[in-house]
């Protein structure tokens, strides 16, 4: 699989036609020189043919077509908020749904919508928790705050929503639970004695809020928050709460300084910026062919303006970089794709897997899909390691070098979750990005003969001690054998 450069079919003439706040119709390719919609059509084949116009049409119908085309057609350029492209979606749905509580407004409110569901008795019990850390502050207040950010809410979300009265309920009830989750966590409150279910579920609650579906602008819970009017002596601003409750299962760059809060699209971004390395380069060229990407579900890959663009070309599994003499090792070095390659030794960081892993990842992985201007850091990684994992047995091999530590239980369920990473997707490459480097650097010293023949000869009379014990021991017969025939030789022509 080669994940390289594809065209749409759409030029960047007609992308500006995306942004216009009023669909309309362009030259009719049935009429001749540009007609207006209103001409006759007549059929030049026969002249005693005449057709209505567009106007002997159902114009309702028309108008109908018009109006529900265009929402697809006009992108908020300030939308942060999407829903999983299909061509991601469809190859594993249940990575992209709420396992334990539902947040945001883009799945159906129906779906915890106050009633005897356990999971809404949650949901209200963190909402009366707030209500009772400010007391001054009813649910009204923070509804009628939801309801002047209205505007700013809809224009977060990839095409026009509705922003009912449902669905600020819905926002106000998220929010909520977000926070005061956040905010026990911080108080060390979270324990069995006092919310066992919480402390239980809480690792699936830290999954549910990093899904790309589920996400809730980050401004919102930057209102309530600053509505509580908490000690700021005592509490930090809402960046590091939220960093302080992830903190937990991401190892985040020191390096990188804390995001201003303006700047923060919401939780999943807040995670993934802190989880590039430090010197990462954000500005991603082609943002346009992004946007066309997934409205079209195509797989592209963006070129550079600079310099021409580089593709990411399968590299061998893991079983077969071990037959060709490619020495793996656990990198000391926190980071996903910080792999690097040096004269036959292929360093890999260490991924801690579990139950929760693929779902992160995955999203991680959509959310760049979607958005742009913030790189294809996990993007790459994921093409590597799909790209080097196929069966169980690479995964044995990853898992002896230590690169691989899992909890799943048999090999055949890690290898799984790492297959079709890299369909579907497409892949631009940053200006600091080494993975195509690498990838060029592998498959180059995987097609020089001379390291498979040192490999072969390695694997099979080196690759254990018994195997050295034979071949000195052949080694020694040989050269005593040989030893022996030469004094033979020497007595027979020249006897004592």
């Amino acid at each position: 699989m080669v994940i390289g450069t594809s065209r749409t079919g759409l030029s960047t003439s007609s992308y500006s036609e995306l942004d216009k706040n009023q669909f309309e119709l362009q030259r009719n390719p049935f009429t001749e020189n540009n007609e207006n919609p209103g001409d006759r059509l007549e059929d030049p084949g026969d002249p005693s043919n005449e057709l209505e116009g567009i106007q002997g049409f159902d114009r309702q119908l028309l108008d109908h077509f018009k109006s529900g085309f265009q929402p697809l057609l006009v992108r908020n350029p300030t939308a942060t908020i999407y829903t999983v492209p299909k061509r991601i979606y469809k190859l594993k749905p249940k990575i992209y749904h709420n396992r334990y509580q539902y947040f945001g407004i883009v799945m159906n409110f129906n779906n915890f919508y106050p009633s005897k569901n356990l999971k809404d008795l949650h949901m209200l019990a963190h909402m009366n928790s707030i209500l009772s850390r400010n007391v001054n502050n009813t649910f009204e207040h923070y509804l009628l705050a939801m309801k002047q950010m209205r505007e700013r809410i809809r224009q977060c979300h990839l095409v026009k929503i509705r922003v009912d009265f449902k669905c600020l309920i819905a926002l106000v009830l998220s929010c909520c639970h977000i926070l005061d989750v956040i905010l026990l966590f911080f108080e060390d409150k979270l324990t069995p004695q006092v919310d066992e279910t919480c402390s239980t579920a809480l690792r699936e609650l830290r999954t549910d809020m990093l899904l790309v579906q589920s996400q809730i602008p980050f401004f919102a819970l930057q209102k309530i928050y600053d509505m509580l009017h908490l000690d700021h002596s005592v509490y930090p601003s809402l960046t590091h709460l939220s960093l302080h409750f992830f903190k937990e299962y991401f190892q985040f760059n020191q390096q990188v300084d804390p995001m201003p809060s303006d700047k923060i699209h919401h939780l999943l971004h807040l995670i993934h910026y802190h989880l590039l390395p430090p010197n990462y380069f954000l500005k991603q060229q082609g943002s346009k062919s992004l946007f066309l990407s997934h409205c079209l579900e195509l797989p592209i890959s963006v070129p550079s303006p600079s310099k021409q663009p580089r593709t990411i070309y399968p590299i061998p599994c893991a079983r077969r970089l071990r037959d060709a003499g490619i020495k793996l090792k656990k990198k000391k070095t926190a980071g996903f794709s910080n792999i690097t390659f040096h004269r036959g030794v292929l360093k890999i960081p260490c991924l801690l897997l579990d139950n929760y892993t693929e779902v992160l990842l995955r999203n991680l992985i959509a959310w760049e899909q979607c958005h742009p201007n913030v790189g294809a850091y996990f993007t790459g990684y994921g093409i590597f390691m799909d790209f080097i994992i196929n069966t169980a047995e690479d995964v044995d091999i990853l898992s002896r070098h230590r690169i691989l530590e899992q909890t799943l239980g048999s090999e055949e369920e890690v290898a799984s979750v790492f297959n079709g990473l890299s369909t579907n997707i497409f892949y631009s490459q940053q200006e600091n990005d080494l993975l195509p480097s690498v990838c060029e650097e592998i498959n180059k010293y995987c097609e020089n003969k001379f390291n498979i023949w040192k490999a072969n000869l390695i694997n099979d009379y080196f690759g254990n001690p018994w195997a050295i014990i034979s071949v000195v021991a052949a080694i020694v017969l040989l050269f005593l054998t040989a030893t022996q025939t030469f004094f033979a030789a020497f007595a027979y022509f020249r006897p004592p």
